[in-house]
């Protein structure tokens, strides 16, 4: 999840983009704490990573949040921010915490057929890998790469693993996966198209972790 850049963005702009961000952040709180009593009470670890998953969605998007509001404010009123170390600090983190949230995603889907006897640490290593390399080489393309591949692949093995019945599961998976391609797009909007386009976008990033969030709260009832 690379986080936008200082050009061509006007504060309209990422007065917008921090509220989109701030609702996003709500809902995967929401999704979390919603999920805290089943699992509680069946102590899952497929629940258990599926909450993480929200975990570090809402976190990485958090820390988007607070990058765009410092933006805000040095557009606005001109304050001054040490930007290029808060930029550094900001993209790591958030690229770190939404490719976080695809692996425990991805490892709740395949933890049976491919059980690690330390999941934490082995995601945790691969998470700080791909942030690191793409913000060394600055080619935040990698960082979607990485995690386009990892979503790909759990939509993909979760339609054969069901043999190709398509499952609520199924269907849950593939609108993160969704939410995740609209958001990109939303993002990319911001520098290259009109701002109409960029705000349809991300009402439809929206109303995709909306449904999300209704499906959970209906599986869990």
């Amino acid at each position: 999840m690379p986080i936008p850049t200082l050009h061509l963005i006007d504060s309209t702009r990422l007065a917008v983009e921090l509220g989109y961000t701030l609702i996003i952040v709500f809902i995967c709180l929401l999704i979390y704490l919603k999920t805290k009593e089943i699992y509680d009470l069946t102590n899952h670890k497929g629940i258990y990573y599926f909450r993480n998953t929200f975990l570090f969605f809402g976190l990485a998007y958090l820390f988007r949040f607070i990058f765009m509001s410092f933006l805000l404010t040095k557009i606005t009123f001109d304050v001054y921010h040490p930007f290029g170390l808060f930029m550094i600090f900001s993209l790591v983190l958030s690229g770190y915490c939404s490719t976080m949230a695809i692996l425990s995603l991805t490892y709740s889907t395949i933890r049976k057929k491919l059980p690690l006897k330390n999941f934490t640490l082995t995601s945790n290593v691969i998470a700080i890998f791909i942030s690191v390399v793409a913000l060394v080489s600055r080619l935040p393309f990698f960082l979607m790469l990485s995690q386009a591949v990892l979503l790909i692949f759990t939509v993909s093995y979760l339609l054969y693993n069901k043999s190709w019945k398509i499952s609520q599961l199924f269907i849950l998976y593939f609108m993160l996966f969704l939410f995740w391609i609209l958001d990109l797009f939303a993002l990319g909007s911001m520098k290259h198209l009109q701002f109409e386009i960029t705000i349809v976008l991300q009402i439809l990033s929206i109303a995709v972790i909306g449904i999300i969030y209704y499906k959970v709260v209906k599986w869990i009832r």
